[in-house]
């Protein structure tokens, strides 16, 4: 976790502990944690690099994981 007040770097963090949680087999978690942090960021840090990691991330899932993060990026 980070102390940092940067919007992006928190949320980077965030969208790669969601791709670990894929990896280490919680595919739900991570597509839960991934849409929540996309909801709640401001609309200028809706493109971009947080939203390719979300995209990459959307990639690897499947069922409903997946159809939840589509929603958010949606």
């Amino acid at each position: 976790m980070t102390n940092s007040p940067s919007v992006m770097t928190r949320a980077l963090i965030a969208m790669d502990t969601a791709a670990c949680l894929r990896v280490d087999g919680d595919p739900r978690e991570a597509a839960t944690m991934a849409a929540a942090v996309y909801d709640r960021l401001p609309p200028a840090y809706c493109t971009g690099l947080v939203y390719s990691r979300a995209q990459l991330l959307h990639q690897y899932l499947d069922g409903a994981p997946r159809r939840l993060l589509g929603d958010a990026l949606a």
